[in-house]
């Protein structure tokens, strides 16, 4: 894997997404049937508008059980401010905020906010397990993280509904 690797060569781009109008039910069976833990919420266009979590349909359900009320649809519980990068965004910039951020997964949008793809911490743990299997079999001595960046690059930042593009 080469040292200027980014998200966009470690992205997943094959996702499961969700539209705003998705009822929870439909959302929570989707999560379950492909066993994952959240998803991209797209309009029509494929602009990122929001992330459902399963967190977020955990506690509507409770709710919806314990009031006796009808679920509501996917616009109604998503996460609407999200912390996007883009797709060239380096791995130490993605280091930086899975491990500061907590996040367990980033959308990866254009410069329009449609969504490109998606990066969890395991992507971005597999480069770089890659990238010191290759040092190391070289026997070149440590990795210096400043190996796998552009000292040019501005940190992703959070830019709600908006596309992150590094500042200048």
């Amino acid at each position: 894997m080469p040292q200027n690797t980014t998200a966009a060569d470690i992205m997943t781009k094959k996702l499961h997404k969700l539209s705003p109008q998705t009822s929870v039910m439909d959302a929570v069976a989707m999560l379950l049937k492909q066993k994952i833990s959240g998803a991209p919420v797209v309009d029509g266009t494929g602009t990122l508008v929001g992330i459902l979590s399963e967190l977020d349909c955990v506690n509507h359900i409770c709710h919806c059980a314990m009031t006796n009320s009808p679920p509501l649809d996917v616009a109604d519980l998503m996460t609407k401010d999200i912390y996007t990068v883009g797709p060239e965004t380096t791995l130490l910039t993605l280091a930086h905020v899975f491990s500061t951020k907590r996040y367990r997964r980033l959308p990866v949008v254009d410069g329009n906010g449609r969504l490109l793809g998606q990066l969890s911490r395991r992507d971005l743990m597999r480069a770089l397990f890659e990238i010191m299997k290759v040092r190391q079999s070289k026997n070149s001595g440590p990795l210096y993280l400043s190996a796998i960046y552009d000292s040019d690059e501005a940190p992703a930042h959070i830019s709600g509904n908006a596309p992150s593009t590094p500042s200048t």
